[in-house]
């Protein structure tokens, strides 16, 4: 531990445990502006934060950083975890006792087993008059290990010793800070970095972007919150509008790249969406800003934080279309005229955004007052200020525009992007009268000629040959084949009849077909051979009738006609339709449940 006689006069001191990420960036640029706005500052971290930074101020590396292993279990990580929090806060305590700081600024608020840590820094505050303040990120709502009631003394104890909150976000619900914290919403700054200019004709190139397109943009991390499939429904609206998606999704929760490709394809925007996962270096981003002409922020309502992107876009001087819940980048966009701000969540909204965009004349955007305000100067000052407002028990202002909104920029009338596309088809039915009138006078020309007249007659040498076609059918009319059918009908009858009426009736048929005679005793000699022979024709016809009666009846059912294998196929057929549509809905099924994943 550190002793109190190598330590320098402290005006802030600044906590910081965590070695990478975003959070120990700010807190290094943070350091960074005070120190060069002569404030004498002291951070304390963890053995990894100076490989990657190169610090001007005065750094104190004391903080554990990695007690647990890769060997250990769930268990023990989490243990490893809690001695390593407790460890860091019980040091933190120890070198506020020693250098007696005016302000003490913490990198994030921590929760976790608060009630074990907490005590010291309470009595710091209550007895050296201390002023605790925390960089408010996140929700405060963190995991904590162990039961519920332990969680909830730990949220509550973890705000005691803090007065002051600077929020890089917008909490949608205050009653999770205590009244007591006073809340400031501050700025992000800009990056220090060298650009390197790139060409920005090849780059539209590599995005395929046909002539005449305008380019939206979406730059960063693929996430859901970040409404992309939302964007690309609002290009179906906006025919003139091409979207580049340029990022990679950071964990499974997030949906992949091919499900917005799936998407774009389904549509019919695939030409008119290009997305990839291709690593931007922070040197050639500003390149790449300056190759879209607008820069997409569509958030979903639950967002309440702000992005670098926007610094990003003002430096390229490219207009925004932004959309998330109350927060410091909506009072920034509306307050510097940076571009549109849409209702979140809707694609309608996106839509008629984007045609505000391509279509309107705006006021040009106030990119100079953007970024002599949005740097890291001014997340510090406010940070000041609100400490001296506590020693001087002044109120102090949260949001980061109270009281200036005159000064304002005049907020964009929205256009709503269906009412354009309607307008387009009533030209096109205009301009298209003129050329059919044109096609419809030539073409009554060549119907007045007698062309027509020569078609006539080749259509009446025509009848003549269907005529000899339907006069065979009366020859054939004399066939047997309507004759089958009277003694069907009357041999059904006889057979409760005496053979006396039997052959009464068999008299009145031999006198109508004539033709019928010399196929019966083929019939009937296939049984009496020598019999039948002996006796006359005339004897021989009357009993005919009965034994053809009899075999005539079957013909008209007819069995072999609807055969069991004409009825099996059939039934074939069907099975094979049904089988096919059942597959056709399990491949449905499969493919909705593979999209939905």
């Amino acid at each position: 531990m550190s002793s109190s006689s190598h330590r320098p006069v402290v005006d802030i001191l600044i906590h910081c445990p965590g070695s990478h990420g975003v959070i120990p960036d700010q807190v290094h640029k943070q350091a960074t502006a005070l120190f060069q706005m002569g404030v004498k500052v002291l951070l304390l971290c963890a053995p990894g934060f100076l490989r990657t930074r190169n610090a001007e101020y005065p750094v104190a590396v004391c903080m554990d950083e990695g007690a647990s292993s890769q060997n250990q279990g769930s268990s023990a990580k989490k243990l490893a975890k809690s001695i390593q929090s407790v460890r860091n806060q019980f040091r933190l305590a120890w070198e506020i006792y020693t250098c007696r700081p005016t302000i003490v600024l913490a990198a994030s608020h921590i929760e976790m087993h608060a009630a074990l840590w907490i005590w010291p820094h309470i009595l710091l505050a209550l007895f050296f008059k201390t002023i605790y303040a925390m960089n408010l990120h996140f929700s405060p709502k963190d995991k904590n290990s162990g039961g519920k009631w332990w969680s909830r003394v730990s949220s509550s104890l973890a705000f005691e010793p803090f007065r002051i909150a600077v929020a890089h976000k917008h909490i949608s619900h205050p009653v999770a800070v205590p009244k007591f914290v006073r809340m400031v919403e501050v700025p992000i700054g800009p990056e220090k970095i060298n650009p390197i200019t790139e060409n920005v004709k090849k780059i539209r190139k590599e995005w395929n972007v046909p002539r005449g397109k305008k380019v939206f943009m979406s730059f960063g991390s693929i996430r859901n919150h970040k409404n992309l499939d939302l964007s690309i429904r609002a290009l179906l609206d906006n025919p003139n509008a091409f979207l580049v998606v340029i990022g990679n999704a950071p964990s499974h929760k997030d949906r992949p790249i091919k499900y917005y490709q799936m998407l774009a394809d389904d549509l019919g925007l695939s030409k008119r969406v290009f997305i990839s996962d291709m690593f931007v270096h922070d040197e050639n981003r500003l390149s790449y800003f300056m190759a879209a002409d607008f820069l997409l922020l569509t958030h979903a309502g639950t967002f309440h934080s702000q992005t670098s992107s926007l610094t990003t876009a003002v430096n390229a001087r490219r207009s925004v279309l932004a959309s998330s819940g109350s927060s410091p980048m909506r009072d920034l966009v509306e307050h510097y005229g940076l571009g549109v701000f849409v209702e979140p969540d809707s694609s309608e909204a996106l839509a008629d955004g984007m045609a505000t965009l391509l279509n309107t004349e705006r006021v040009e955007p106030r990119w100079e007052d953007y970024e002599s305000y949005a740097t890291w100067e001014t997340n510090v000052t406010r940070l000041i200020q609100a400490a001296s407002d506590i020693v001087n028990n002044r109120p102090t202002p949260q949001r980061q525009f109270e009281g200036l909104e005159d000064e304002a920029a005049p907020l964009p009338t929205i256009i709503r992007a269906r009412t354009l596309l309607k307008s387009k088809p009533e030209r096109v039915q205009k301009s298209s009268v003129a050329p059919t009138v044109k096609a419809v006078a030539p073409k009554s020309k060549p119907k007045v000629p007698a062309k027509a007249e020569i078609k006539i007659p080749k259509k009446k040498g025509r009848p003549p040959k269907v005529a000899k076609k339907d006069t065979k059918p009366p020859m054939v009319a004399v066939k047997p084949i309507a004759i089958p059918a009277i003694p069907a009908k009357r041999g059904r009858k006889p057979k409760a009849m005496p053979s006396a009426e039997g052959k009464e009736k068999v008299s009145h048929v031999r006198k109508v077909p004539a033709d019928v005679i010399p196929e019966q005793p083929v019939k009937r000699g296939r049984k009496p051979k020598a019999s039948v022979a002996v006796n006359g024709k005339a004897k021989g016809s009357a009993q005919t009738p009965s034994v053809p009666s009899k075999k005539a009846a079957p013909k008209k059912v007819k069995p072999p006609q609807v055969s069991r294998s004409e009825k099996s196929a059939m039934e074939i057929a069907r099975l094979r339709e049904l089988n096919h549509h059942r597959r056709s809905l399990r491949r449905r099924k499969m493919v909705a449940k593979s999209t939905k994943n």
